[in-house]
């Protein structure tokens, strides 16, 4: 028998200063300057709006995997 996958974990949510105009996880319009981020995965959202945030909270992939690394796209002689 296989393990069954485990439930998405809940959002761990801190409050945080934002960059005014980024978009709310909860009701898309755009954040002020203060705000919830989650820890595990950065989506910020209004207070008001922690309940409504329905996106799985996934680690960020590490950052040398973000920054593309430069390997993929070498020319090729």
């Amino acid at each position: 028998p296989q393990p069954r996958p485990s439930p998405a974990a809940p959002h761990a949510f801190r409050e945080r200063s934002l960059r005014r105009g980024a978009p709310c996880g909860g009701c898309g319009t755009p954040l002020g300057p203060h705000g919830l981020v989650c820890r595990v995965c950065k989506v910020a959202a209004h207070k008001r709006c922690e309940s409504k945030v329905t996106s799985p909270c996934q680690p960020l992939p590490p950052p040398e995997l973000v920054s593309g690394g430069g390997a993929a796209t070498s020319p090729k002689p």
